[in-house]
């Protein structure tokens, strides 16, 4: 073996100069630095030398290296720049570095780091190259420029602290705080960026982390933008060392939609549960009120038997149609509350007139407009359209209070106009405006949005032309708002006519008596907790019927049970210990057929049960309060 080595010149040659350089070869072999000799003679450059390193790196044995020119082993995408590279070698500038990618004899792809420096061999021309595999570091800045890329394009915005100054920050965080650029954002005093209040906080939770090196909570901060505004901001901070000294690494979200959207929520809780207690309330108000207008409609019907002189009756019915005036508007404002704290259902549909239902709302809305502009109102007559008139008035009662909120307090020519108006295509239009100040562009696209509003958290949830908008859809209608800033708002609501509707056949009359027949004086059994209401009945109805009372369901119970027949059951629905729902299921049990005689009495479905009960039982009901001739007509009707 020795023989054959001194017979190859090359390896003879690569023996030699190991030999005379063994101790920088084995120090440059120990750093993981491949060493190797070219020889630069004509007539082409070749290797002569090469390191055990230098055969590691470049992956070939050394028997394939020596006599050969270094390009040779260059992978096949690097080939072409073969040229570009022995031009750069050959430039004799001194000592000189590049990168480029070798293939081993295994196939392999290889990046090396070459670096050489032009030295005399024998007299001749020559370079001393240094390799050495790149590969982990390559590795390393891939994965580096990924992570900056992950980090420029990261929707949270990341920053850098080192308690004195923004270090770093990416571009999400100046599009964020709206900085033209990170650089811009990077010279801001980062004191300037959160809220006064907050600042204490902030200090004492870097100090924390610098002391304990760990991580804290998440916490929201009050950030100020460049141009001024505030952003709420969701913040989680974590310790680290930045370039030799303590730092905090930030991630930051704006989360000032999800804090507005739970202010709202919350908000929107809070006005469920005042509905709940408002259902409740209006409930138990229907009672009272119901035996006040009938007590003041029996009062007006007995003052001609009194005897009084003229005036001083004329008086008495003065006060009595003024008291009966005020509680007929009492009981509107419960009808509304009613409205608006249940779901109207597939049974509330019917024809609706447009006109009744803006007259309605107006007089809701009337003290609210009085003080605070002009209504104009321009009223035409047209045909009915089909829907819940219930539903459409919770919409214009709406569309007014907005309009009212958008008038400047205090300005004289402040006006509301209410226009009611058919087209020639057999649509139904109602347009409601106001001259403030307008809506922007930008707001008038998400004005519909469910949890978007302009207004305070407070004053509004955002929620209302969303509603609107879907009553409006489930009627078959449309609504648009038509703006200019400076000019006032105009919400336009277009409704098809309701198709005609066959008539229905005429109700045959009772039989009037005859003379030897006399008409039968109908029994009537009143069941309602409030005796002041129950009372009243009975003394409307004791001229025509045979009546009845008691205010406790099961002694009703047990009077239906009894010897006597009554052709009419007056239940109040809702009642303490045993509801009107219960008697009516045990009276249907025990004696089907009596059921159907019901007539309930209602002041309100404000729980999920009685209002999935009136929607299943198709029972006559009287709302409550009702007037004495819609009571005797409906005791004098007969059942189907």
């Amino acid at each position: 073996m020795d023989d054959d080595r001194a017979d190859d010149p090359m390896i003879w040659e690569s023996d030699r100069i190991e030999a005379s350089s063994g101790a920088f070869i084995a120090a440059a072999s120990a750093a993981g630095i491949g060493v190797s000799i070219v020889s630069m003679e004509p007539p082409a450059p070749r290797m002569v030398y090469i390191s055990d390193k230098g055969v590691e790196v470049l992956g070939h044995p050394r028997e394939a290296v020596l006599g050969r020119p270094p390009s040779d082993f260059l992978a096949p995408k690097e080939r072409p720049r073969r040229e570009a590279i022995d031009a750069y070698v050959l430039a004799d500038e001194g000592p000189r570095s590049f990168e480029t990618v070798v293939q081993r004899a295994n196939g392999e792809l290889v990046p090396l780091e070459i670096s050489y420096a032009p030295i005399r061999l024998d007299g001749g021309a020559g370079i001393i190259t240094f390799t050495r595999d790149v590969t982990r570091r390559r590795r390393g800045m891939d994965a580096l420029q990924r992570f900056r890329q992950l980090i420029e394009l990261a929707p949270d915005a990341v920053w850098i602290n080192d308690g004195k100054r923004l270090c770093f920050a990416n571009p999400t965080a100046a599009r964020m705080l709206r900085y033209d650029s990170v650089e811009a954002l990077l010279a801001t005093d980062p004191r300037n960026i959160v809220a006064p209040e907050e600042q204490a906080s902030m200090r004492a939770r870097t100090q924390e982390m610098f002391r304990t090196g760990k991580s804290l909570p998440p916490r929201d901060y009050r950030t100020r933008r460049s141009d001024g505004t505030w952003v709420m901001t969701e913040v989680q901070s974590m310790p680290i060392e930045w370039e030799g000294v303590p730092a905090i690494l930030g991630f930051a979200r704006d989360v000032t939609e999800r804090k507005e959207m739970e202010a709202r929520l919350a908000q929107s809780e809070r006005l469920a549960a005042l509905g709940t207690l408002l259902a409740g309330i209006a409930h138990e108000m229907n009672n009272p009120l119901s035996y006040t207008l009938l007590g003041i409609e029996q009062a007006v019907a007995q003052l001609e038997t009194l005897g009084a002189p003229a005036a001083e009756v004329a008086k008495l019915r003065e006060a009595l149609d003024g008291a009966h005036h005020g509680a007929t508007r009492v009981a509107a404002v419960i009808g509304q509350i009613r409205a608006s704290s249940r779901p109207s259902d597939a049974a509330d549909q019917g024809p609706v007139e447009l006109r009744a239902v803006l007259e309605a709302a107006l007089r809701v809305t009337h003290n609210e407009i009085h003080h605070r502009a002009r209504l104009v109102t321009e009223l035409g007559d047209v045909p009915p359209i089909l829907g819940c008139a219930q539903r459409l008035e919770q919409v214009f009662l709406n569309l007014l209070v907005n309009a009212v909120q958008a008038l400047p307090d205090g300005r004289a020519d402040n006006e509301i106009r209410v226009v009611l108006r058919a087209t020639p295509a057999g649509q139904v239009v109602v347009e409601v405006s106001d001259n403030g100040p307008g809506i922007p562009e930008d707001v008038r696209s998400r004005i519909f949005d469910p949890f978007f509003t302009t207004k305070p958290v407070g004053l509004g949830l955002g929620l209302g032309l969303s509603i609107c908008h879907g009553i409006i859809t489930n009627h078959g209608g449309t609504i648009t708002a038509d703006s200019e800033l400076g000019r006032g708002s105009t919400f336009r609501v277009v409704f098809p006519v309701a198709a005609e509707a066959p008539a229905a056949p005429p109700r045959s009359a009772p039989a009037a008596p005859t003379a030897d027949a006399p008409a039968r004086r109908r029994r009537v059994l009143v069941i309602d907790d409030e005796p002041a209401l129950a009372t009243m009945i009975r003394r409307i109805l004791d001229r025509e019927c045979d009546v009845d009372v008691t205010i406790d369901a099961r002694e009703g119970l047990e009077r239906l049970a009894g010897p006597e027949t009554y052709d009419v059951v007056l239940c109040d629905l809702m009642m303490p210990n045993m509801t009107g729902m219960d008697l009516f299921a045990e009276v249907a049990r025990r004696q089907p057929g009596l059921e159907r005689r019901f007539v309930f009495m209602t002041g309100g479905a404000f729980t999920p049960r009685a209002t999935e009960f009136l929607a299943q039982v198709k029972n006559r009901r009287l709302e409550k309060p009702f007037e004495t001739s819609v009571l005797k007509a409906t005791v004098a009707q007969d059942d189907d």
